[in-house]
């Protein structure tokens, strides 16, 4: 979001800066595990999809005629119980939007792919969506801002934002205070840290394990073949991709929203990195009962975090403290597919003080209105 938002920016006629704590690619965030979905059926709200439309078309130009290089194409596989509302909501998207769809009854979904899906659950395939491979996504993104004129900082962490005053001013780690005329806080999990108050009311961070199996040799080339796929279950939503061999070679899958309580919420600096065996045990029963060729020993794990507002809508908006300082956050589980079209909406905050349509869902106000008990 940030590479995004310095290259919509700069384009403007800003001269930008981005101060990046970790690395150009690194496990510290949010954006790891290698690959993310890219969907128009969007069951978290229809106003997504012209968002996402926004946005394939922004990866397209990214890859700038080398096709797959960035974004693949393999449609969408949705399934789940008829009462889901999640499911229900995608469906809902598909026929309201003009999402090419199909609904098809579990037995006709289990011809084509090695899924298996109680009789009686609903089966939703959408064409447009697929998957981002992500390296190669910032890797674009970067070269882009930097063509236009991007200066990019690693392994500079900004400790505090010193509001109020005449500049805006950075506080880093290294003593050193950098003054601005604007600032942008694209922080994911650490955004709590550098904008106390509010920001640290609406967000909660929490834990998540992606896996990749390896299944056996038979079962490889029908997995290859899988679309991207997310299983509305009484467990929990499920999600995942083909088999493939983009960062980890193997099927990589993971568990969106697990049911029940919410789990606990995290210290991004606390993180604990380590996938113990009942991080695993949902996926390995969740593979026993509906994708069974999927089933085998785990090649790789990985933890990343989400960073997630009341909503679960994203929250772009300027801070209660200084409206110089934009903070841009709470992309978490469906966010990094949009980051072009993200910096876009930033960038219009930060250059004429306002967003999109979308803006009202995005901003502080509807958050907070989240929170407050239903009378």
């Amino acid at each position: 979001m940030g590479l995004a938002t310095a290259l919509a920016l700069q384009t403007r006629g800003f001269q930008v800066t981005v101060l990046e704590r970790y690395h150009h690619v690194h496990t510290y965030g949010s954006h790891s595990g290698h690959t993310r979905v890219i969907r128009q059926a969007y069951h978290e709200g229809a106003f997504y999809v012209e968002l996402v439309r926004r946005a394939q078309a922004r990866w397209r130009e990214l890859e700038g005629g080398n096709l797959g290089s960035l974004m693949v194409e393999t449609g969408m596989l949705e399934f789940g119980p008829p009462d889901d509302p999640g499911l229900q909501g995608s469906i809902e998207a598909c026929r309201s939007c003009n999402i090419d769809h199909e609904l098809l009854t579990p037995a006709a979904a289990q011809k084509r792919w090695p899924v298996h899906i109680p009789s009686g659950w609903q089966v939703c395939f959408s064409q447009q969506a697929g998957y981002l491979k992500v390296a190669a996504c910032l890797d674009a993104l970067r070269g882009a801002a930097e063509r236009a004129g991007v200066v990019i900082e690693y392994g500079v962490r900004v400790r505090e934002l010193a509001l109020g005053q005449p500049a805006v001013r950075l506080l880093l780690d290294s003593g050193e205070l950098r003054a601005c005329d604007s600032a942008v806080v694209c922080a994911g999990a650490y955004t709590k840290k550098l904008c106390p108050g509010v920001f640290n009311t609406l967000l909660s961070i929490r834990r998540r394990v992606l896996a990749w199996t390896t299944p056996q040799a038979q079962h490889r080339d029908d997995l290859r073949k899988l679309p991207v796929w997310g299983a509305f279950t009484p467990e929990g939503f499920f999600y995942g991709f083909p088999y493939g061999e983009v960062g980890n070679t193997g099927l990589k899958l993971a568990c969106h929203v697990p049911a029940g309580a919410p789990d606990p919420e995290v210290d991004p600096d606390r993180l604990d990195r380590e996938v113990h065996p009942d991080d695993l045990t949902p996926l390995t029963r969740f593979l026993a009962n509906h994708l069974p060729a999927g089933q085998g020993p785990f090649a790789a794990t990985g933890v990343c975090m989400y960073t997630c507002s009341p909503s679960e809508d994203f929250l772009i908006d300027r801070h209660p403290n200084d409206p110089r300082v934009v903070v841009a956050t709470g992309f978490s589980g469906h966010g990094f597919k949009f980051a072009p079209v993200i910096g876009e909406l930033t960038a219009d905050l930060v250059a004429r003080g306002v967003g999109g349509p979308q803006q009202t869902a995005f901003s502080r106000v509807h958050q907070l209105r989240q929170l407050q008990p239903a009378t």
